[in-house]
């Protein structure tokens, strides 16, 4: 039987469906790199300059709060991605544990919206740029990245191992001159005066939708994260596991948030234009000669970020049990990403992010249930996924429990629309904490429905053996 191996250039054969032992290669440290490319992309950057150009933030108050966000949300990231090669399934239908076969359909559906989603923010905005660098128009230029970014999703699995493998080296290299140039400027970084400071009453809440802003950039990438790791042999480290992918995409994330952080602090105190350069101009005033090198680094990292999002999106699709093939299903929501990437226009792209950052926040609450039913009740036999019911009533009933119980505390705001709720808006300031809600009272409903349950069972088996104990010890 002709295997798929670790062979590059090989379409992928596998889907959803488990993968076999001796199908399995690879080491936990390819995670980093997956991890690291994946994360310096104009989007870490955007959260960054925003710490200034919206939150008018000082810059020390700015960086602990990315710090924060990036702890959290890095610690999520590995949590999730080490129980990839337990399973040997992708992270969706890992889903199907927790929520039951069609309980899974409602995460599976928003997994997909999402990563369509920015798979358009994200092309929209390279092809901007590779149109900037080639001049050649913007159709032109979103055709040549989107079929490449359909390729490399039909290739799959380790293809894009070894793509981001190269990314991470290129855009590892290109950033961190990018760095040093931008510390030359550093003495010019005192001219900034932010309008919000410990002594403003706003402080603390944009502090703390900074720090959430954050936390949501790096943990939405948890649903994505077994896709990447259910190749590893079942044996491999849960450690290093985590390890390497917390590393990479910690480091990347923290450091392009903060890079952009210090590039909007230098155009803020020095430009009376600031508003009007922009996140992508910002990039190349302060990298002069190095401008047109930064909005190729920018579409390389479009690619290395969409090489993910198309992935996880096909895979995503086939959980909601439609009969396709994966190269089929990454065709389908490349065609569809597609069609928007060529029709949107720049202003109703901002109101798309804007909408797709909601969306973040089913988020939470789910890896709060796919967490606890790993690591704390001991759910790891991938069988356990496939005799899986309809529905799990304790994972359905504690995710909307503790989605319902965030919303008094979201503060959410893009362009005319908002919302804050009712806590946030009367006792917090207007600041955003239902990221933190959603995932303690998640987690605390789930382990208590899920402890009972273990119980029953174990009860109802008199003196046989307990499959999840033995799975757990």
């Amino acid at each position: 039987m002709d295997t798929y191996g670790n062979r590059v250039l090989k379409v992928e054969p596998f889907g959803t469906e488990h993968i076999p032992e001796n199908e399995r290669h690879g080491k936990p440290g390819r995670l980093f790199t997956l991890w690291f490319a994946s994360n310096v992309t104009i989007g870490s950057y955007a959260v960054g300059y925003l710490a200034v150009s919206l939150f008018s933030l000082p810059l020390l108050p700015s960086l602990v709060a990315l710090l924060a966000g990036n702890l959290l949300g890095g610690i999520l990231l590995g949590l999730t991605s080490a129980t990839g090669p337990s399973f040997g399934y992708p992270q969706m239908i890992i889903s199907r544990r927790s929520f039951g076969r069609k309980g899974a359909y409602l995460p599976a559906a928003l997994q997909w919206s999402s990563t369509v989603g920015w798979f358009t923010v994200n092309a929209v905005l390279g092809s901007f740029a590779l149109n900037d660098l080639l001049h050649i128009g913007y159709l032109p230029s979103a055709l040549i990245l989107l079929s490449s970014m359909i390729i490399i999703g039909i290739y799959g699995h380790n293809f894009i191992h070894q793509f981001e493998r190269i990314m991470a080296v290129v855009l590892g290299l290109f950033f961190a001159i990018a760095t040093a140039v931008v510390m030359l400027h550093s003495g010019r970084f005192g001219h900034y005066v932010p309008l919000v400071h410990p002594g403003v009453p706003s402080f603390y809440p944009y502090a703390v939708l900074l720090a959430g802003a954050s936390l949501s950039y790096l943990m939405s990438w948890g649903p994505y994260a077994s896709d990447y790791s259910r190749y590893l042999a079942e044996s491999t480290s849960r450690k290093r596991i985590f390890a390497s992918t917390f590393a990479g995409g910690f480091i990347a994330s923290l450091w392009f948030e903060a890079l952009g952080a210090l590039i909007a602090v230098y155009v803020y105190g020095n430009f009376s234009n600031a508003a009007s350069v922009g996140i992508i101009g910002s990039f190349a005033l302060i990298l002069g000669p190095l401008g047109a090198a930064s909005l190729l680094a920018i579409v390389l990292g479009t690619l290395a970020a969409n090489a993910l999002n198309i992935y996880t999106s096909a895979l995503s699709s086939l959980v909601l049990d439609i009969r396709m093939s994966r190269w089929k299903a990454v065709l389908f929501s490349g065609i569809i990403g597609s069609a928007l990437t060529v029709t949107l226009s720049g202003s109703f792209t901002s109101f798309y992010e804007g909408f797709l950052l909601l969306l973040d926040y089913w988020i939470t609450p789910w890896l709060a249930i796919v967490l606890i039913d790993f690591f704390v009740l001991g759910h790891r036999d991938y069988r356990e996924v496939a005799a899986s019911p309809a529905f799990r009533r304790n994972g359905i009933f504690s995710y909307l429990l503790g989605l319902l119980c965030s919303v008094p505390f979201i503060s959410w705001g893009y362009g005319n629309l908002s919302y804050t709720g009712f806590i946030s808006l009367n006792y917090l300031g207007g600041a955003d904490i239902s990221y933190y809600v959603a995932l303690v009272v998640t987690g605390a409903v789930y382990f208590l429905t899920g402890r009972r349950e273990r119980i029953s069972r174990g009860q109802k088996g008199g003196n046989r053996t307990n499959t999840s104990s033995n799975i757990q010890a």
